[in-house]
């Protein structure tokens, strides 16, 4: 009876388990392009910044911003 129970209790939560982390990862980590100011003009990046903050973003030296008019700094994230 027991092995019948643990037989049918167990594969049930591992797929409960296996949704439940599924959604668990944030959105917040995703990628998103954006542009950073170089002498040459401003040239497109991929960058995990956030439109609100205090640091601002950084790709290597150059400052990253949401917009190519580099006119909308992006942040560094809090963690």
């Amino acid at each position: 009876m027991k092995s019948k129970f643990l037989k049918l209790v167990l594969p049930a939560i591992a797929i409960i388990m296996a949704v439940g982390l599924a959604f668990a990862t944030e959105e917040s980590n995703l990628m998103q392009p954006g542009y950073k100011a170089t002498p040459d003009g401003p040239e497109p990046v991929e960058t995990d910044c956030v439109a609100e903050g205090e640091i601002q973003c950084t790709s290597g030296i150059f400052l990253v911003y949401l917009d190519e008019d580099l006119s909308i700094p992006l942040y560094e994230r809090n963690e």
